[in-house]
């Protein structure tokens, strides 16, 4: 893996590391920022439990980057899934 992959963390076998996305929400901080909350795990908290969380403040360009990427991953998802439709 090179490239824009270089400088994510991985494993002892050189696979990225990456952990399953529990929930998110988000905040608006009025016009200027907006908030979002990642949580994070490979299985659902206790009652009780701290969830493990990565708490974000992003810039407006940076929301509509993000809202960007997700969709281009969307478009790439859901034709990587007609191509395996077709096979």
């Amino acid at each position: 893996m090179t490239g824009e992959f270089d400088t994510w963390e991985k494993d002892g076998t050189g696979h990225l590391k990456v952990w399953p996305l529990l929930a998110f929400t988000t905040a608006l901080f009025g016009e200027e920022a907006v908030g979002l909350r990642l949580e994070i795990g490979t299985t659902a908290p206790k009652a009780g439990e701290q969830v493990p969380a990565l708490q974000l403040v992003l810039r407006p360009e940076q929301v509509q980057q993000l809202a960007e990427a997700l969709e281009e991953a969307r478009e790439r998802l859901g034709t990587l899934g007609r191509l395996d439709r077709q096979v």
